[in-house]
């Protein structure tokens, strides 16, 4: 299954194409300004180095929060403009989970913090127990202090908070 995943949740603009399991092609572009002038072009780009045409993507993933509203709605319209003109799903992915997914192997909590400004950040603790590899709590936001508190074991920070 060929899946083309979007985030745009913070500064960084970032698309990726997997095939099955295989990373085909991932690119990034943090040049800060809207996503807007430059999301199409990176899918553009993408579909390129991976040989393909959008028609043979089977699904769409984009991240849905928490993040940058403005970056968020944009990401979220192409996607859903693109799923609909091609009759494929799109499926949306929390963003702090597509942070800390990567790095499901690791033995102790992980903690992805996206700053959200203001002094504050959003955050969550995923670990793994019976059910797999998932969040503790809800997403949230609130002060790096309050991201910290009551923290007892190993845990690896991931994210630009």
């Amino acid at each position: 299954m060929k899946i083309l995943a979007v985030d745009t949740a913070t500064p960084t603009c970032s698309v990726a194409i997997i095939d099955d399991e295989d990373l085909v092609c991932e690119l990034s572009l943090g040049r800060g300004g809207t996503h807007s002038a430059h999301l199409l072009g990176l899918i553009q780009s993408a579909l390129g180095a991976a040989r393909m045409a959008a028609a043979e993507v089977d699904g769409f993933g984009v991240t849905i929060g928490p993040g940058s509203f403005t970056g968020l709605r944009i990401g979220l319209g192409v996607v859903k403009g693109l799923a609909f003109a091609h009759g494929r799903p799109a499926v949306g992915v929390s963003s702090l989970e597509a942070l800390a997914h990567p790095f499901s192997g690791w033995p102790g909590l992980v903690c992805p913090l996206l700053d959200a400004r203001r002094g504050e950040v959003y955050y969550n603790r995923f670990g793994t127990g019976s059910a797999g590899f998932g969040p503790r709590a809800a997403d949230a936001v609130g002060s790096v202090e309050e991201a910290l508190a009551g923290l007892a074991e190993p845990c690896l920070f991931v994210g630009d908070g």
